[in-house]
């Protein structure tokens, strides 16, 4: 979440935002933004009785569903950085946000930045969104709140928002964080892994 926040476009100024700096400050930020959450969701929790741990606690199933599921989500992303989806209406705000992401990212992301950013923010948004929000608003609120924290224009949040709706079905359906968590974790992992690979070779075709 937080370092989707941090790759939204701005205005190009500073070197601050590029490179080896940005990527150290969005482990840092990130690492800091998770911590925060996941501490608000247990607190959340045990003021209101949810049981977030119970939900938290791996399952075989679950875990496989969620799997499965993060896999569906990540056989998409050919077809949002295809060429022509600048040329579809659909598509064409989900390009834009993907070659901020690329941009910003860059070939320099390691093996160390894709896992805590895609695992950190996937424990601690899923234990928050769909363990404490979900349960308490209900599944709408939850997807809202969930695509309104990832701004990286109106298309990007709306994707976030309808995807978040699938991750809460999932708890829904199977009553355990683990099969939301290890979706967003698995399409997490993926996006960012082809994140770097398209940057690499784009710097190669230079």
């Amino acid at each position: 979440m937080l370092w989707q926040m941090l790759c939204a476009p701005r205005p190009a100024s500073p070197a601050v935002y590029s490179g080896a700096a940005m990527r150290l400050t969005l482990i840092r930020l990130e690492l800091l933004a998770s911590a925060l959450l996941l501490g608000v969701a247990l607190a959340w929790s045990a003021l209101r009785g949810l049981d977030l741990v119970g939900a938290i606690r791996p399952a075989l199933g679950p875990t496989a569903m969620g799997a499965g599921a993060g896999l569906a989500l990540a056989a998409t992303l050919p077809l949002v950085t295809a060429p022509w989806a600048t040329r579809v209406l659909v598509l064409r705000g989900l390009r834009r946000s993907w070659d901020a992401l690329q941009s910003t990212l860059g070939p320099g992301l390691g093996v160390r930045e894709v896992l805590v950013l895609a695992l950190g923010s996937a424990v601690s948004e899923e234990a928050f969104f769909r363990g404490v929000v979900q349960r308490e608003f209900g599944l709408a609120a939850a997807s809202i709140c969930f695509g309104l924290l990832h701004p990286l224009g109106l298309a990007y949040m709306v994707w976030a928002g309808v995807v978040g709706a699938g991750l809460g079905a999932l708890f829904t359906a199977t009553g355990s964080l683990c099969a939301p968590a290890t979706a967003h974790a698995m399409y997490n992992l993926l996006a960012l892994a082809y994140l770097r690979r398209r940057s690499i070779g784009a710097d190669g075709r230079r």
